[in-house]
């Protein structure tokens, strides 16, 4: 009796092996492309949000405006804006919030592992005269609002800024900057910070300076 069970061949298994290996090795190279588009996608989407963070802060260092506040110890009035090595402080008028304008803080602080941040905070401005923004300075009232951190991860991370020096009547680089002396904003706010070893700046170009409102101490004497 003859069996009518048939096997396959050799060169069909190996026909079949061959198939098979080559679907294999084409679903594993679509796969691993898929992946990489999936990792180009989400560094492009990091990329953006950095870049659009570093652009709103350069925004918001050139709406800074001259809003002028009255020194009663030294019976004087003068653009507000405060600059040192760890703060910088003025009134902008491209907040995140709806509020116009607001008082911005740009913060350098310090993790617990050394490495420092940049943090920006805002509050409305209202009506505040500069008793009221200086509490808020001195007892950090800023921090009430929610922390937008610009830059973290930084070696280092310095504040330089370009602007009249009224006394030796010249512009200048300046590490510290309070417009109560100078009676003027800076021209250029400098933002030095080392990441990865490597060195970068971001500048903010402030537009307005309003030299009629120079004569404050003029016609609004108290």
């Amino acid at each position: 009796m003859t069996s009518s069970v048939k096997g396959y061949t050799l060169l069909e298994v190996l026909i079949a092996s061959l198939i098979f290996s080559a679907m294999i090795f084409l679903a594993t190279l679509a796969l691993d492309q898929s992946l990489k588009q999936y990792q180009s996608l989400i560094k492009r989407g990091l990329n953006f949000w950095e870049d659009s963070k570093i652009l709103w802060l350069q925004r918001s260092l050139s709406s800074a405006l001259d809003y002028y506040v009255y020194e009663e110890r030294k019976n004087f009035w003068f653009p507000f804006f405060i600059g040192k090595n760890n703060l910088i402080a003025y009134i902008s008028l491209s907040p995140f919030s709806k509020d116009l304008p607001v008082l911005v803080v740009l913060k350098r602080e310090i993790a617990s592992d050394g490495k420092e941040s940049l943090v920006y905070y805002e509050l409305p401005i209202y009506t505040l005269n500069f008793k009221d923004i200086e509490k808020i300075l001195n007892f950090e009232e800023y921090k009430k609002g929610t922390p937008i951190i610009f830059l973290e991860g930084l070696e280092s991370l310095d504040f330089k800024f370009y602007g009249y020096d009224r006394f030796k009547r010249f512009y200048d680089w300046f590490s510290e900057y309070e417009s109560s002396k100078s009676f003027y904003l800076p021209s250029i706010v400098k933002v030095e910070f080392t990441k990865e070893g490597v060195k970068d700046s971001i500048y903010g170009i402030i537009n307005v300076q309003n030299l009629r409102k120079t004569f404050y101490n003029e016609f609004y004497k108290k």
